[in-house]
């Protein structure tokens, strides 16, 4: 059986693994709101696009109303 190879990277300079744990962590906090915030604006279009598609039948039928009088 082989065994994975794996180096120790020895870190240096500013990117030390606190703040590189610290900037996954702020990342995947805003992966998360994001995602919500797509989810929130989906649902919210979506009642819009419900009440534009009722709006398009009124008129619609009023005007088809108008042509019917009319002839």
């Amino acid at each position: 059986m082989k065994y994975l190879n794996t180096e120790v990277v020895e870190e240096r300079g500013i990117l030390t693994s606190a703040y590189k744990q610290e900037i996954k962590r702020n990342m995947r906090l805003e992966k998360s709101k994001s995602i919500s915030k797509i989810k929130s604006m989906i649902l919210n279009h979506e009642g819009k696009i419900e009440s534009q598609t009722g709006v398009v039948l009124q008129v619609s039928l009023f005007a088809f109303a108008i042509i019917l009088i009319a002839f």
